[in-house]
């Protein structure tokens, strides 16, 4: 039994890895085509965001509305790369943290084609609740 709910969790992340590209691309793409990027903040030892990313991300109608609407980047809040935080060069952790002061892991941040954020929200939720937190923001703005 815990050899197939392990081959499920692994399944799953595998399909919900297609919608994740670097953050340089995305912000590269996203000056191109302005479209908003969909930041996702995580870490490794997170069992909510494990459990997203296997019943939430794998979603076909999550994985449709991002792809579709948004450039989307996974971040670990543990990593020290450096990427461009509120028009400033830090690591990711030091922008989690500091910049965007966020708390709570997952944690998702929009942000405009320059990368500078617009909205964010913390905490793990369901598909349906994925989902109206990205149509407000497609449909509502920033």
């Amino acid at each position: 039994m815990k050899y197939l709910l392990f081959l499920f969790l692994a399944v799953s992340v595998f399909s919900a890895e297609s919608i994740w590209i670097p953050f340089d691309r995305a912000l590269l793409e996203a000056k191109k085509d302005k479209k908003p990027l969909f930041v996702e903040y995580f870490a490794d030892w997170c069992v909510p965001c494990q459990v997203m990313e296997a019943n939430v991300f794998s979603d076909s109608s999550v994985q449709t509305t991002i792809t579709e609407n948004f450039h989307a980047v996974r971040l670990n809040v543990e990593s020290e790369d450096v990427i461009f935080c509120e028009g400033q060069k830090l690591p990711v952790k030091e922008c989690y943290t500091e910049k965007l002061q966020l708390r709570g892991i997952p944690s998702f941040v929009i942000l405009d084609s320059n990368g500078m954020s617009l909205l964010s929200l913390s905490g793990a939720m369901g598909t349906e609740g994925m989902l109206r937190f990205l149509n407000k923001v497609l449909y509502e703005g920033f």
